[in-house]
């Protein structure tokens, strides 16, 4: 989930600092955490915080996400994946966040999410009175790890150019019902994904 927040400490000598959330809350992070390219972390600096269970993600967000993100949190304040009681109520949970389920039994749900940092993975499983939920996550560090997760998801490579410095990269996928297109760029040592599924931007 993504807020709005402050830095209201930051160490520039040890790249940590912290950061107050609009609740009062407040969460620590670390330079490698920071994402904006435009911006520096610096004290009293307004920030949008993200932390999905796997990564933090903090930058300066424009006027459009910050007004994205409130109403977002208008629609989701009142959902606390703690207090699930059924699978069916986690599936339609992380359907809402761009996972796909991989496997759905009357006691255990497997959900997968492929992003730019790797491959997220969530199982939930009945073996107590209470659904017990597991996150983990499988980085993809390489273009080419990401080709080949998406060949075996099957993906056909559609365009690869450039060279170790720069590259982009399309694979897009067919069926009946579905078509899917996913564009991979690489600069200055990042990468970015883009994910189509039947012509509407998934991230």
């Amino acid at each position: 989930m993504v807020s709005i927040g402050m830095i209201y400490q930051f160490n520039n000598d040890q790249g940590t600092g912290l950061v107050m959330l609009s609740d009062g809350e407040t969460k620590d992070f670390t330079i490698r955490d920071w994402i904006d390219d435009s911006n520096a972390p610096t004290i009293g600096l307004q920030v949008s915080y993200e932390d999905n269970g796997y990564f933090k993600k903090i930058k300066v967000p424009s006027e459009e996400e910050k007004n994205n993100i409130s109403s977002d949190k208008k629609t989701s304040r009142d959902i606390d994946i703690k207090n699930f009681t059924s699978i069916e109520e986690y599936e339609n949970y992380y359907l809402n966040e761009s996972f796909i389920t991989i496997s759905n039994t009357k006691d255990k749900l497997i959900m997968q999410k492929y992003s730019a940092e790797g491959v997220y993975n969530i199982s939930v499983s009945l073996k107590n009175a209470k659904p017990e939920l597991v996150k983990e996550i499988h980085p993809l560090t390489s273009v080419d790890e990401h080709i080949q997760y998406l060949k075996d998801m099957g993906y056909k490579l559609a365009n690869d150019s450039g060279n170790n410095e720069s590259r982009k990269v399309s694979l897009r996928s067919y069926s009946i019902d579905d078509y899917g297109e996913v564009n991979i760029s690489y600069h200055d040592s990042k990468i970015n994904v883009s994910v189509m599924i039947n012509g509407k931007k998934v991230y």
